[in-house]
């Protein structure tokens, strides 16, 4: 019965993932303008237009797609050659205007953070970062209203972990689903929680009741150009609480980033009784440097610094992003040894599951799953936040944009 379940998740993601690399769930460049503006209510959140300077501009936020390409291109639909959008906000500098006739950029949002400007006037998708400056008026001339600005938004998120057992058992998992919310608080600034329900346990003697997922703050702030950093307190996955704060240098066009990241945290383990707590002795002091080769998609990836379990090392990632999905192989050397494994991260069907005015309830953006061939060694290991900083930047990089634009054509 344990594996039943586990193999039924395991099937529901490869389905996911084969018919999210197939097709892209877009709006059909025949879609009508009633079907275009329903979109534009339901999909995106915190929009708002911009008509000064000569440029019509369009903010948006969207939390449904992994890939922010669909987003990206479903708002072009939606508001090209439209002259107004229900429920939109006035443009910037034109009081009581509606929505611009024709928009020349788009600038999609992280947590209330603009991430970059985004054209498509010509044969290519281009890019270009935003200032400090820039940012500041986007923050002045839009107070944040979260409670006006978002949907109630709660997710399904599966949690999995395997390893090869013995012969009496091939297949040693860890199967949990969780039901999770995100609040925000003020611009950048969110608190992710919710419950988490054990499907199948046969990694270790944790028990199988339902308990509270991983529950924590977290604020995103851009800073000038192409400077992004991510900080987070509370109660992380992989049984892990306290502090983690990453910082990252990634030019959206460029090739080359690097980042640095640190974290002070202590293990938290929930049983049958409550929550066990342990001192706040972890540290973990990492640094890395990538290169992106431009086609097909190819990042390079040296990292290293301490890790849990006061384990010194250096990691080398290779990580393919195809349309939708992402895929990559690893190999560590550490003083407590060397492995190597991979990690995929594929979308999650169907999406919407429900989704009125004011709430809504979805799948995850994303599973992101990691295999390691050696176990029980402390090689190389650390915990999870809600999301690594490169990992999501990436998505937004021009290249990787440009490529399904060009696929379009």
């Amino acid at each position: 019965m344990k594996l039943s379940k586990g193999s039924f998740l395991l099937f529901l993601l490869g389905t996911g993932w084969y018919t999210q690399l197939v097709a892209q769930p877009l709006l059909s460049p025949a879609a009508g303008v009633p079907a275009a503006q329903q979109a534009l209510r339901q999909n995106f959140e915190n929009i708002s237009f911009d008509t000064t300077g000569g440029r019509s501009t369009v903010y948006y936020e969207q939390r449904l797609y992994r890939n922010p390409f669909i987003g990206l291109i479903e708002m072009r639909q939606v508001t090209t050659g439209s002259t107004d959008a229900p429920g939109a906000p006035a443009s910037a500098g034109t009081p009581g205007a509606g929505t611009p006739a024709v928009i020349k950029n788009f600038v999609p949002l992280i947590q209330g953070i603009p991430v970059g400007k985004y054209s498509m006037e010509g044969e290519r998708l281009e890019f270009s970062p935003l200032s400090r400056g820039e940012r500041q008026t986007y923050y002045v001339q839009r107070p944040h209203r979260p409670w006006r600005q978002y949907k109630l938004d709660f997710w399904l998120q599966p949690q999995f972990a395997a390893y090869f057992g013995n012969r009496n058992q091939p297949i040693e998992s860890n199967t949990y689903l969780l039901l999770m919310t995100q609040l925000y608080l003020s611009r950048g600034l969110v608190l992710n929680g919710g419950v988490l329900f054990p499907l199948t346990n046969d990694l270790d003697n944790r028990p199988n009741i339902v308990r509270p997922a991983p529950l924590f703050l977290n604020q995103f702030l851009a800073l000038d150009g192409d400077h992004f950093v991510s900080a987070s307190a509370g109660f992380f996955h992989d049984d892990q609480y306290g502090l983690n704060v990453q910082y990252r240098h990634m030019p959206l066009s460029g090739a080359w980033s690097f980042g640095a990241e640190t974290g002070l945290t202590g293990e938290f383990y929930f049983t049958r009784r409550g929550a066990i707590y342990g001192a706040l002795d972890n540290l973990l002091l990492l640094a890395d440097v990538a290169y992106r080769l431009p086609r097909p998609d190819l990042t390079l990836k040296l990292s290293g610094g301490q890790y849990l379990a006061n384990d010194v090392g250096a990691r080398l990632d290779i990580i393919r992003q195809f349309t939708n999905v992402e895929v990559g192989l690893y190999t560590t050397k550490s003083r407590n040894g060397a492995t190597l494994g991979f990690n995929l991260a594929v979308p999650i069907p169907p999406g919407k599951l429900w989704q009125g005015d004011r709430a809504r309830l979805r799948t995850g953006e994303e599973f992101r799953w990691e295999y390691t061939y050696t176990r029980g060694y402390n090689i190389g290991e650390r915990y999870r936040t809600g999301y690594q900083l490169d990992q999501r930047l990436r998505q937004y990089h021009r290249n990787y944009l440009n490529r399904q634009y060009q696929m379009l054509k």
